[in-house]
């Protein structure tokens, strides 16, 4: 339990190491709900960031830094549009809509991605996960 209370920096491998593992410990199985996700970052301290999501029957098993082979979809944000996501401060539905998180690729696969961005146990472990990171 160590690494409960461990300060992690936004993007870097260990906040998606904690992001994977508060994930698959909180999150219920939903059948249909799967996923590849690339995101593209830009404008972050290290200049653009790549991390890849994997979603398998609505759950995020694997969360890493770099890019995904066969993504379904590209999500390219800001980091600073990421960060107001992550916090709470920018709905999921008004960064699709406004454009502030631009999607290529599978447009349905976005409806999955969705469901999973707006369950209670992401916003709970995503909370806690965001209490201890810095930038």
């Amino acid at each position: 339990m160590g690494t409960a209370q461990t300060q992690v920096r936004f993007l870097s491998e260990e906040y998606l190491a904690e992001m994977e593992n508060l994930a698959s410990a909180n999150q219920k199985p939903i059948p249909h709900v799967n996923a590849r996700v690339q995101f593209r970052v830009t404008d972050t301290p290290e200049s653009t960031v790549y991390f890849s999501l994997v979603i398998e029957k609505g759950a995020i098993v694997k969360v890493f830094r770099g890019r995904i082979e066969d993504s379904d979809l590209t999500i390219t944000a800001t980091y600073r549009d990421l960060a107001d996501f992550q916090s709470g401060e920018l709905h999921a539905a008004t960064a699709f809509v406004t454009g502030q998180f631009a999607v290529t690729g599978d447009k349905a696969k976005l409806l999955d991605l969705m469901i999973v961005l707006q369950s209670g146990a992401y916003h709970l472990f995503v909370a806690d996960l965001w209490a201890r990171t810095t930038w």
